[in-house]
């Protein structure tokens, strides 16, 4: 989609309930602060089991190159780092040609998602005869402004270029409590890294996988390095499901290319495929505008925090601070864990082979011009 387009869519009684490391699906609550704004104390590091590897790799995506640009912008380019360009910070400013490099890069990489309205969907836990019951329910609508969101997750290929530009020792990408931990963020060899990766980069022919292994911190440092980050609970789900809106902005689709699902349009355990896959691979799932794998593969870390509905007598405690996670993964099992509306959520320090993240930017004051990617 080039931007003209985005131009035309501009007591006694009390019953307490303990969760731990894992969640139980679909028992989620929007809330209106992201958890970029009240870090907390992590618990201590948590270590993945190791993954499969993909029957089917492939190059990552095309990175954009400019040779008549300047260096510095063909760096940003090239690191996918253009947002810096285009939402430039600290009073730098670039040229008119420069910004327009920056677009075609956007352009090509990322998809516009028009604001509008998302309905919300969970469960919420209550005291019932039978014991504690979690029921289903609408737990209400959100309004979205526009955005851009990356067409793909973040791949192994894209991380590494974080990793050796020294994200893990830039103190300003992560929060100051989090910091000694960061230490203890490394791959099986020791370097700093996912967790999977060896000797400081992804193991041969993982290139374009989804990153995974990283915990939720890891995700944010990468999207702020990059000049965007992680969308919210309510922005990935109108990233998944606008473009097959049929006019009812309360009418959203159950899966990204409609209503009924089939094992071939994504990398969940019905597919057969029980492993993490290319970015490339299950086109026929994407996004009429291009947006791919947003069910399956690999779950995606979220900037919503955690919070269990539930019913005035029963009060919930949660052992450490949670993030969303959307999408479902090539291990899950259940259909009704892929839908574009169903959640689940993690530790903000776990590093699991099914976890990985795509990044966003906000579409607010920005004009993008007409242009296509060559």
């Amino acid at each position: 989609m080039t931007h003209s387009r985005v131009n035309e869519l501009k007591s006694s009684n009390e019953c307490s309930v303990h969760f731990g490391r894992t969640a139980i699906d679909n028992c989620l609550l929007e809330t209106t602060v992201p958890l970029t704004t009240f870090f907390t104390r992590p618990l201590s590091f948590f270590r993945s089991p190791g993954r499969a590897k993909s029957k089917a790799d492939s190059a990552p995506p095309p990175v954009l190159d400019f040779p008549n640009a300047p260096p510095d912008i063909r760096l940003l380019v090239r690191n996918r780092q253009y947002a810096h360009i285009v939402r430039p910070q600290d009073g730098v400013q670039f040229d008119a040609e420069s910004i327009g490099f920056a677009w075609q890069a956007i352009d090509h990489d990322m998809a516009y998602v028009p604001g509008g309205t998302v309905v919300l969907q969970g469960e919420y836990a209550t005291n019932t005869s039978e014991g504690l019951t979690l029921v289903p329910q609408m737990l209400g609508t959100s309004e979205v402004e526009s955005l851009f969101i990356d067409r793909w997750c973040v791949t192994n290929h894209d991380y590494k270029r974080f990793v050796d530009d020294g994200g893990y020792d830039d103190v300003h990408l992560w929060p100051e409590q989090i910091l000694t931990t960061v230490l203890q963020f490394v791959d099986t060899t020791r370097h700093p890294g996912p967790a999977l990766w060896k000797d400081g980069r992804p193991l041969p022919g993982t290139e374009a996988q989804p990153v995974s292994g990283v915990c939720w911190y890891e995700a944010n440092a990468y999207a702020q390095w990059a000049g965007k980050r992680l969308p919210t609970s309510a922005e990935w789900q109108r990233a998944a499901t606008w473009s097959l809106s049929k006019g009812d902005s309360l009418t959203e689709a159950r899966y990204p290319w409609g209503n009924s699902f089939d094992p071939s349009f994504a990398n969940t355990w019905a597919s057969g495929n029980h492993c993490i896959a290319s970015v490339h691979d299950f086109p026929k799932g994407s996004t009429p505008d291009g947006i791919r794998q947003m069910v399956g593969n690999v779950w995606e870390w979220i900037n919503t925090q955690y919070l269990l509905a539930a019913t005035e007598e029963i009060t919930v405690h949660m052992q450490d601070s949670m993030a969303e996670i959307r999408g479902g993964a090539y291990d899950s099992y259940f259909h009704s864990h892929t839908t574009c509306q169903s959640r689940s959520a993690d530790t903000l320090t776990a590093r699991k082979p099914n976890l990985g993240f795509r990044c966003c930017f906000s579409a607010d004051g920005l004009d993008p011009p007409d242009v296509s990617a060559p």
